[in-house]
């Protein structure tokens, strides 16, 4: 739990700087680096990462995350669809209230939604490896690889111009707050006896 109120402040904390209009300088200085190594080959491999934190990505994953679960009779399916849509309405709300333009377009950018999405659904994964008993190779692997697409489709943002550093280390911060939060809440109605 203090893991989960650290990462909820440090949410709330940016998303006050965000609604402030305040860009830190390492924003410009990061948005410069990102057009600075922009390349043919990186453009397709970069539009084909930032896709992974869309919803047209998430949710069809998720149904099937959700239905691997139900099969395996795992209580935590019950949950999928909640959080799925909580994230989604997180991002959108926070969005809203916080109205920050990004580098070039016309919506608001904080958090960014894909690396708030990208990171809930990845670090849900890590969760059911690490908690269904996935033999140790495969959980790190699958820890790895989850870990390097969400870092993927952060630098996918930057890399297209989507947004600031500081709103993509928003989506972070405010998914993984988002999720333990979330986790934290399971597991006690799990453990708690039905009524």
């Amino acid at each position: 739990m203090p893991l989960a109120v650290v990462f909820v402040l440090s949410f709330l904390t940016l998303a006050a700087i965000a609604r402030a209009q305040y860009f830190f300088p390492l924003d410009y200085t990061v948005q410069a680096l990102a057009q600075g190594a922009r390349h043919p080959l990186l453009e397709s491999t970069l539009r084909a990462l930032t896709l992974l934190g869309t919803g047209w990505v998430l949710a069809p994953l998720s149904a099937l995350g959700w239905v691997g679960l139900r099969r395996l009779g795992h209580p935590l399916a019950r949950f999928v669809p909640a959080t799925v849509v909580g994230a989604f309405l997180l991002g959108a709300l926070t969005k809203w209230l916080v109205s920050r333009p990004r580098p070039r377009g016309t919506d608001y950018g904080f958090p960014s939604g894909h690396a708030l999405g990208a990171a809930v659904f990845f670090g849900a994964v890590v969760y059911v490896l690490w908690t269904l008993g996935v033999p140790r190779v495969p959980r790190w692997l699958g820890t790895l690889l989850a870990c390097l697409l969400v870092l993927g489709v952060a630098w996918s943002r930057l890399y297209l111009r989507a947004h600031w550093l500081s709103d993509v280390v928003g989506g972070l911060v405010g998914g993984l707050a988002y999720l333990l939060v979330t986790l934290v809440v399971i597991e006690r109605r799990l453990r708690s006896p039905p009524t």
